[in-house]
């Protein structure tokens, strides 16, 4: 899981999650405050007011609520979280301001809190395993519905009335499942209904998969309600360790492939680790092998923890290295980046997590074995030690279940229709984006909501 936003969820028809996301700190529905004062035109001075609130805490606010929770903390300790990186601070015009996630975080990062880390996965659900169980049972022929799902859901923003935005126009940009010829493991994408009822799809013009709507701003005392009903066929994916050792064959590097998905840099977030992926791999030279070790590394030694707003980080596989945490899509980017460096072509996936109870926003990453193809890495959900079955431990470093929505095949492309300002979001896109003709509409401004109405197991024949 993700970024640093709260759900709060309601229940649907059907028992399915409805929820609607919003920046923790902020109500989503501010009303006019809010939309004045995000409304960004201007993007380096829209980064800076988004770091600034990001970073909301003074040093006594901080220390009060650690308190509530662990009396004990002195003004010493709170210098020694700092230092271990338990906590994250900034200093505006000589003051030093909090996270906003930090007593949540310390809880997360202290092992004096939690009991001390293990490695992620290491405290997966039974339904967690379940959900890789029934996706290799499909592959053992002992489950024929295991491998996929159809999926009908909802998606909607909703922007309320401000003098900001009065008069102005909105454009509208949300989430539609990548098909088939952006992944494999997605087929069947339809808009079932649309509220308006005309928008524009991105149809693979993006990295960013997107159905766009643009309509008059609300009136006073009125919300402009955007929505869709989409519907499509979501699969799983394994190779076995023995499988993809015995198909792997030496890449060709001359392939566009090869070449696109080894680049580097790419962009401020996929960047050269050169020493740390010699250290990681030592002599291993099989890619495979390579990829495992680099997998084992980065969960053994990265917890989760709240992250800062992607807009607000420089280059994120270097903050996860000096701050020695990081959510799904903060690990994803260091895995690709480790990848890469040692020449092994490996690329972003992200949309959604659509586990039952557990829906939200993730990412994940992609690994390419010449002779074997593409293979999903879920670096967040680690290793399942908690199973006695070799293959649920080791699943999602070359596998990945059948609840997801993957929206994105690379980090920040540009929106189709092109977005004039810039994105809330900018290296991901999940929750959607709004603009008016005056600015980016930044989240506080606007509602995002999901809502999965129908989730039906289909059997899948082998091929």
């Amino acid at each position: 899981m993700k970024k640093a936003l709260i759900i709060i969820f309601v229940i649907a028809a059907g028992g399915f999650a409805a929820f609607q996301i919003a920046r923790e700190g902020e109500k989503m529905h501010a009303g006019e405050e809010a939309a004045a004062r995000w409304v960004e035109s201007d993007s380096a001075a829209a980064i800076q007011s988004r770091l600034e609130a990001d970073f909301p805490l003074s040093r006594e606010e901080v220390t009060a609520l650690i308190r509530e929770r662990h009396p004990e903390v002195t003004d010493a300790d709170i210098d020694t979280f700092l230092a271990r990186h338990y906590l994250e601070a900034k200093t505006f015009d000589g003051v030093q301001r909090f996270h906003r996630k930090s007593v949540r975080n310390l809880g997360l990062l202290n092992p004096a809190y939690n009991g001390g880390f293990k490695h992620r996965g290491a405290s997966a659900s039974e339904a967690r395993i379940s959900y890789v169980d029934s996706v290799l049972g499909w592959y053992r022929g002992t489950n024929p519905r295991g491998l996929s799902h159809e999926v009908t859901y909802r998606f909607s923003i909703d922007v309320p009335y401000s003098e900001a935005i009065d008069g102005d126009t909105l454009r509208v940009w949300m989430p539609l499942p990548l098909d088939s010829s952006m992944c494999a493991r997605q087929s069947g994408v339809e808009v079932i209904d649309a509220t308006p009822a005309d928008y524009t799809l991105s149809g693979g013009r993006s990295v960013h998969n997107t159905v766009c709507f643009t309509a008059p701003a609300p009136a006073e005392g009125d919300t402009a309600h955007f929505e869709y009903v989409g519907r499509y066929v979501t699969s799983g994916a394994y190779a076995p360790a023995e499988t993809i050792a015995s198909a792997m064959k030496p890449y060709d590097k001359e392939s566009e492939n090869y070449r696109r998905y080894t680049r580097l840099p790419d962009g401020r977030h996929i960047i050269a680790l050169d020493s740390l992926a010699a250290e990681i791999v030592g002599d291993e030279t099989n890619p495979f092998r390579q990829s495992e070790l680099v997998y084992d590394y980065i969960i053994n030694r990265y917890p989760w923890a709240g992250a800062r707003e992607y807009s607000t980080i420089s280059c994120i596989p270097a903050y996860v290295l000096r701050e020695g945490h990081g959510d799904c899509g903060q690990v994803a980017l260091l895995y690709i980046s480790l990848m890469r460096t040692l020449g092994v072509p490996a690329r972003w996936e992200s949309g959604w997590m659509l586990h039952p109870g557990e829906v939200n926003l993730h990412d994940w990453a992609e690994v390419y074995f010449e002779g074997v193809g593409w293979l999903p890495v879920d670096i967040s959900f680690g290793r399942y030690t908690g199973s006695d079955d070799p293959e649920i431990t080791g699943f999602y470093s070359h596998g990945i279940d059948s609840h997801r929505f993957a929206t994105n095949k690379g980090v920040g492309g540009e929106l189709y229709p092109a977005k004039k300002y810039v994105r809330s979001e900018t290296v991901d896109f999940q929750l959607g984006e709004v603009e008016t003709n005056r600015g980016n509409l930044y989240y506080p401004a606007w509602s995002s909501e999901m809502e999965v109405i129908n989730v039906t197991p289909i059997e899948t024949a082998k091929k």
